[in-house]
């Protein structure tokens, strides 16, 4: 091999050792030539190396460093991060490793032939010494997508074209689609958590003695018979057709509703085994209040709506807390027993099903898009909203066509094949139960859906609701299954006597809140004395980072973030500042303490 290849492959093996094992038999065969490169190299107009595959050039003809030199102007200095999918020959990551020095750098290639052809090419030096480097070579999907979401977030760039991808354009759009799908997702939780984060703060502080009270949903998990299958009920439209056979249904399998759904089983004459709500919100409480179900269980997050406590049932039991102030007391008066939360309350039904042990999962009106142009099943909360609110200008017409085309529609397949309306929103849904369910059928676990008519999600398959009702009845292995998480229950209860009492748990709380509040607090007034006088910036500097030291060990940290502000609040707020770099500095940290100090005192009226 040429002393390109040598410099390159010696400073990766340096780089990433372990990854260069894992390549090692393709590079010795590399090495040896016995690899196909399916390359034609072209010389440039300008002596650089240029390349196509299958008829395409990956690069000019003329000055590849100077496309490549184009292509990253792109993108701003202060780029957080760039994802390469693809690469040619690598121009384009040399200059960006050249242009920005701090920036996450990302490649993606499936192939390695088509990196150890680049390597044997250009020097690659620049990349390879760039200080934060991430190589997702021979990578499935998933695990490209997880190397990049440490990284995502809006002002990510993502470099790719056609020729770089041409060799394997389903793979790299696949990947592309789950980049896209994170940078959603990051959107809609900083959006969720702007508009909701003191809500779920007022809901938390006002529900924090259930968390020493009640049970968890742990005492259920792993001790599902394999032989009972589990449904999970969801509000869609196609929850319709299922309903007719839920009494039979219930003899056989373990039911668990969505507290959309609880509404329309209820009618149907039938309690569900467990009903699920997790949402703060108000109008997630309107699901059930007025309603009770006395052989249900109702599993329920620490931060809902205070009234759903109130439901009448067989019991309640919560699941780990999602929030920073929940966890906070959970460390300390005992685990409830975390589930997965992918935006909708069917992914957390689902994921309870799963950490039972159930062995099959039916999914039931989760249809992630709107079948027949319904949004939801009739006699929900939703559609009675839109009857209540209906008036000659805004009629319920209007709320649904509203529901239908407010999220950016798209066009989807159901199961049966047939075309049918979802949007982004449903997209995110439908991509967590893809990777969910992957993961779960690795452990035996198999999902299936009972409404064809739903969005056809992969991993998940059709199955028809008789394959169900042809199995015998299943009522004494289902009293079994809830007999012995009492069992459990009793244990963990007997596991939990020495723990700290609540009132102690509160109490230290509060104390190592006021400690914060005092650090930010003389951190501001250290910010406002260094501005004062620009000689004793020095001296300020030091004591602001033996205080910033001091709240970054503190454990009472996490649960003041809650309404803390965004980094795009921070941002928006920081518009204003010096130009000065030591003023500028100095105002930022007020402005950090000062925030700060204004969510501790939220905290403290609160509770």
């Amino acid at each position: 091999m040429n002393s390109t290849w040598n410099k390159n492959i010696s400073l990766f093996q340096k780089r990433f050792p372990e990854l260069y094992q894992m390549l090692m038999p393709q590079i010795n065969k590399f090495e040896d030539g016995e690899l196909d490169v399916p390359l034609e190299y072209v010389e440039t107009k300008n002596g650089m190396v240029s390349a196509s595959y299958n008829g395409i050039m990956l690069h000019s003809k003329y000055n590849p460093e100077r496309e490549a030199d184009q292509l990253v102007s792109s993108c701003p200095v202060d780029c957080p991060a760039a994802v390469f999918l693809g690469f040619g020959l690598g121009y384009a990551p040399v200059a960006f490793a050249r242009k920005n020095h701090s920036a996450a750098l990302i490649i993606v290639e499936d192939d390695p032939v088509f990196l150890f052809a680049a390597f044997a090419t250009l020097d690659w030096q620049p990349v390879l010494e760039h200080q934060d480097l991430v190589f997702a070579v021979n990578a499935d999907v998933q695990t490209a997508s997880a190397l990049i979401r440490p990284h995502n977030s809006k002002d990510m760039h993502v470099f790719s074209n056609a020729a770089w991808v041409s060799h394997d354009k389903e793979y790299f759009e696949e990947v592309r689609s789950a980049v896209s799908r994170d940078s959603q997702k990051n959107q809609v939780n900083t959006n969720t958590l702007e508009k909701f984060s003191r809500l779920w703060l007022r809901n938390s502080c006002k529900n924090l003695p259930y968390l020493a009270s009640l049970g968890g949903v742990k005492d259920y998990f792993g001790i599902a018979p394999s032989t009972v299958p589990f449904v999970v009920l969801a509000a869609g439209p196609s929850l319709e057709t299922i309903l007719p056979h839920l009494t039979e249904l219930k003899k056989r399998a373990v039911l668990i509703c969505v507290d959309t759904a609880l509404r329309a089983c209820l009618n149907a004459g039938v309690e569900p085994d467990f009903i699920v709500l997790v949402d703060p919100q108000y109008a997630c409480a309107r699901h059930i209040e007025f309603l009770s179900s006395a052989t249900s269980v109702l599993i329920a997050e620490s931060a809902v709506w205070p009234s759903v406590f109130r439901f009448s049932c067989r019991e309640i039991v919560l699941c780990s807390s999602l929030f920073p102030i929940g966890q906070y007391f959970e460390r300390r008066l005992g685990q409830k027993g975390a589930l997965g939360a992918g935006g909708s309350v069917a992914t957390t039904a689902w994921d309870f099903a799963r950490k039972c042990g159930a062995k099959k999962i039916y999914l039931a009106g989760m249809d992630l898009g709107f079948p027949g142009k319904q949004t939801h099943i009739k006699g929900s909360q939703f559609e009675e909203r839109s009857h209540r609110q209906s008036k000659r200008t805004s009629t319920a017409e209007s709320d649904g066509v509203n529901a239908l085309f407010s999220a950016c529609p798209k066009k989807g397949i159901d199961y049966n094949g047939n075309e049918m309306l979802t949007d982004e929103r449903m997209s995110i849904f439908s991509w967590w139960f893809e990777n969910s369910c992957a993961t779960a059928i690795l452990n035996g676990q198999e999902t299936f859906t009972l409404t064809p008519q739903s969005l056809a999600i992969k991993g998940i398959r059709k199955s028809d609701v008789s394959e169900i009702l042809s199995m015998p009845p299943m009522e004494r292995e289902k009293e079994g299954f809830f007999i012995r998480a009492q069992k459990q229950r009793i244990q963990s209860q007997e596991e939990q006597k020495n723990a700290e009492s609540y009132q102690v748990v509160l109490n230290s709380f509060k104390s190592r809140l006021q400690k914060l509040r005092d650090l930010a607090k003389k951190g501001r007034t250290l910010c406002k004395k260094g501005m004062q006088d620009r000689l004793k910036i020095p001296e300020v500097n030091s004591e602001l980072s033996r205080i910033d030291s001091q709240i970054l060990s503190s454990d009472a940290k996490d649960a003041a973030s809650l309404v803390f502000p965004t980094e795009r609040q921070l941002k928006e707020l920081a518009k204003n500042l010096p130009e000065s770099p030591e003023l500028k500095a100095l105002s930022y940290s007020d402005l950090i303490y000062t925030e700060l100090t204004r969510a501790i005192e939220e905290y403290l009226d609160l509770l």
